[in-house]
């Protein structure tokens, strides 16, 4: 959350406060528009599938003052987004979701998916159990993609801020 002060000069010309008034909630609002795809933007180059159609943006809120919005990875068109940001196996940072016996027995480091569910060619050893072939899977360290975007983005996404409310300064106070 930015929250932002500013004091105002004017020699009581009530058209620019007025004007202020109008235009600074559509300056903000269009600069957070910005930072969220320049978010939206490095989350995807840093998330390993660059998948551009499952990291979104959207505005939540625009009232009262305040203006919202989120960056988030949809879960539902690509639900393996959740392991890839925790990580899995024994450098799974969140609990484990594996109930398999090998799981288990393996210390929570490597277990079997089928080849004919997996989403896409996986790069993992496969191997045939009772003639049904299976990735060996191990365990992936964690790529905080998204929280690694915002950090990332941070000192940019001020001053995109800042570079509207002051163009819509400039725009007023002629």
């Amino acid at each position: 959350m930015v929250k932002i002060n500013c004091k105002v000069k004017a020699k009581y010309n009530y058209k620019r406060i007025k004007e202020l008034e109008k235009q600074l909630p559509k300056a903000i609002n269009e600069s957070i528009e910005e930072v969220l795809n320049n978010i939206q933007g490095c989350a995807i180059r840093l998330e390993k599938g660059h998948h551009n159609d499952g990291i979104l943006c959207e505005m939540i809120d625009v009232s009262n003052n305040k203006v919202k919005g989120k960056v988030y990875a949809d879960i539902k068109a690509f639900p393996f987004f959740m392991f890839e940001h925790y990580g899995t196996g024994q450098y799974a940072e969140m609990d484990h979701i594996g109930k398999t016996r090998h799981f288990l027995e393996s210390g929570y480091t490597e277990w079997f998916i089928p080849v004919s569910v997996a989403p896409r060619e996986l790069h993992y050893p496969i191997i045939t159990i009772n003639d049904m072939q299976f990735y060996l899977a191990h365990g992936v360290k964690a790529n905080h993609f998204m929280t690694d975007a915002e950090f990332q983005t941070r000192e940019n996404n001020i001053d995109t801020v800042e570079k509207y409310i002051y163009k819509m300064l400039k725009e007023v106070c002629k």
